[in-house]
């Protein structure tokens, strides 16, 4: 095979074969023209494939700033305080670290180098604050609600009693707080007013002998349960009203009994009856019947004493005129009397009734004879009136009857139709 001169072969470059059947290049060696060029066989170039990286994991690192990522054990960079620089180390343990409360504060960690870390849980605080603010309120409002408080005070006691729990009070002692005191200065001098004394407790200032929370509480709500039942004026469970009954420890029995009176009272009013209690004071308009009967300012004993002393009064008043003249004073003061008897008011009604219809009879006649017989000392209508009051109410006999019963027979002996009897029945007729 013919091997033509190359240029090259000065420099020490060994001539190269040609083959004709394979494809040739022309490299411009001298530059212009292209006959100064040879053609040359291309040398093969081998590539390497370029490296392909995983794909980046998120690891813990721990650097000035703290720890940075939780990702899974891998290959991380250790920062160097020292000289800022990294070095390669591999985390091979992440240990919970918890409180005696069971609660994660954070992890510890080991890396592959030995050296330690430690992970802070953010979560840590919120658990505290939940401890605090969750189930330890919820202990509480067991208890308030076992007292008989509603759910809706209870719940929106919440932030109240928190904040006494934060404040290091223990379960007993943010109860009695938050049940018998006005309000409460925290650590930091906050104060703050607790919901059951804005409600309720603000009830006992007024009084002397104080309500028990729960008392307090049933009572108060109790009154105004009556109202409700019977559809009486709201002013009858104002503040001012409700403060009164507590005063005069008016038990929730009590009001609804003298409440339903007055709605029958004043359903079936009795002109008689409203006329006496005008005349009693106890009144001062027809339509008061209700304030007579539900009167904060009246105790529960005085109120039973003025109920009976009214039905005492009724009677007398249907049966006065000008010769037996209704006495207020001595209506009230046979009312109590009869009412330190133990009677009810039916059975002093039904005497009332019985002992005047008596007096009625006899007053006339005996007075007329007081008229004939005792002439310049002869009593009044009155005076007579009262002490046949006293014989009917009192059990006292009269002593001027008697003394004219016996003044009528001695002097009028034989006389047709007069006997001690009919004297003392008032049947004779002067």
């Amino acid at each position: 095979m013919a091997v033509k001169y190359d240029p090259l072969s000065s420099l020490g470059v060994k001539p190269v074969a040609a083959k004709p059947t394979a494809p040739t290049q022309t490299i411009n060696v001298y530059g212009s023209p292209a006959t100064n060029a040879r053609p040359a066989t291309p040398t093969p170039v081998t590539k390497t494939p370029a490296k392909t990286s995983a794909p980046a994991k998120a690891p813990a690192v721990t650097t000035p700033m703290g720890s940075v990522g939780r990702g899974e054990y891998s290959n991380i960079p250790a920062y160097t305080a020292a000289t800022g620089s990294t070095t390669a180390k591999t985390l091979v343990s992440r240990t919970p670290k918890t409180d005696a409360k069971g609660q994660i504060i954070g992890w510890d960690l080991v890396y592959s180098d030995g050296s330690p870390g430690f992970e802070p849980n953010p979560a840590y605080g919120q658990q505290q604050e939940d401890t605090v603010g969750t189930t330890n309120v919820q202990v509480l409002k067991a208890l308030l609600l076992a007292k008989g408080l509603p759910t809706d005070l209870v719940e929106e006691s919440v932030t109240f009693l928190q904040t006494l729990l934060k404040d290091g009070i223990d379960a007993e002692s943010a109860i009695s707080i938050y049940l018998n005191n006005k309000d409460f200065t925290t650590k930091t001098g906050t104060t703050i007013k607790s919901p059951f004394y804005t409600k309720y407790g603000f009830y006992n200032d007024a009084l002397k002998e104080k309500y028990d929370a729960s008392t307090l509480f049933n009572t108060v709500e109790g009154y105004k349960n009556v109202a409700t039942k019977y559809n009486i004026n709201a002013k009858f469970v104002s503040q001012d009203y409700i403060q009164g009954y507590l005063k005069n420890k008016r038990s929730v029995a009590d009001l609804d009994e003298l409440a339903n009176i007055a709605r029958l009272e004043a359903i079936n009013a009795d002109p008689t009856k409203v006329e006496t209690l005008k005349q009693l004071g106890f009144i001062k308009n027809n339509t008061d019947l209700t304030d007579f009967y539900l009167d904060p300012n009246v105790g529960v004993e005085q109120m039973k004493q003025n109920i009976n002393t009214a039905a005492f009064a009724i009677e007398a008043v249907r049966r006065a005129n000008k010769l037996t003249p209704f006495s207020a004073e001595t209506a009230k003061q046979y009312g109590a009397q009869l009412t330190a008897q133990g009677l009810s008011q039916a059975q002093i009604s039904a005497l009332a009734s019985q002992g005047y219809a008596t007096i009625a009879e006899t007053l006339e006649p005996l007075t007329k004879t007081s008229g004939i017989y005792e002439r310049d000392t002869a009593a009044t209508a009155q005076t007579i009136q009262s002490e046949l009051e006293a014989e009917q109410y009192k059990g006292l006999e009269s002593e001027r009857r008697k003394r004219l019963s016996e003044q009528y027979i001695m002097g009028l002996k034989g006389q047709s139709g007069l006997t001690a009897q009919s004297l003392s029945t008032g049947s004779f007729q002067a």
